[in-house]
């Protein structure tokens, strides 16, 4: 009777892991290459084909980013069933009205989606007196574990900067989620 409670509650806990697995989302910031890349594999129903889960694909691309100011472009590779989205935001709860540039790519298989989001870029409003273009910081100089080690309110920027990514990233991986 012990093994099968032991084995009964090794299954339960090996059950939560999983589904808190599948949930995931982003909560680091990885480096591929000196760059960084967030990728997540989302499943998917399977009772839908490769060209169903496109099509839904597609279709909450054109709703989600036609015509918006915010985009720069949206790209369909119909026989990669894939498509590649340029955009910003800006981010809240950082200071200096911080706009994320970024792009990622979403491609649909029979058993999922893959989501990259790469070219990560940071641009704040030029301070007072001086240029009047913003300044272009990569993702890799902003919120790496080593960029935020930065010390005093330049490593406090940086880490908000890192926590408003992850939350911008981490609901752009929920609605995907929910696509299929």
């Amino acid at each position: 009777m012990k093994k099968y409670i032991l084995i009964v509650s090794l299954f339960m806990m090996g059950l939560s892991r999983m589904e808190g697995q599948v949930d995931g989302g982003f909560n680091t910031v990885p480096v591929v290459n000196g760059k960084v890349v967030f990728e997540q594999f989302i499943l998917t129903d399977q009772g839908l084909s490769a060209n169903q889960k496109y099509a839904t694909l597609q279709k909450w691309v054109k709703d989600k980013y036609s015509g918006s100011p915010l985009v720069s472009s949206v790209r369909f590779d119909d026989k990669n069933q894939s498509a590649t989205v340029s955009a910003k935001t800006e981010l809240t709860g950082v200071p200096g009205n911080t706009v994320m540039n970024y792009r990622f790519d979403l491609s649909v298989a029979n058993a999922g989606c893959v989501l990259v989001v790469r070219d990560i870029t940071y641009q704040s409003a030029p301070k007072q007196g001086t240029s009047s273009f913003p300044k272009t910081i990569t993702a890799e100089q902003t919120i790496t574990d080593q960029a935020v080690g930065a010390p005093g309110e330049e490593g406090q920027i940086r880490n908000s900067t890192r926590k408003a990514t992850l939350s911008f990233l981490n609901s752009l991986y929920k609605e995907v989620s929910g696509l299929f």
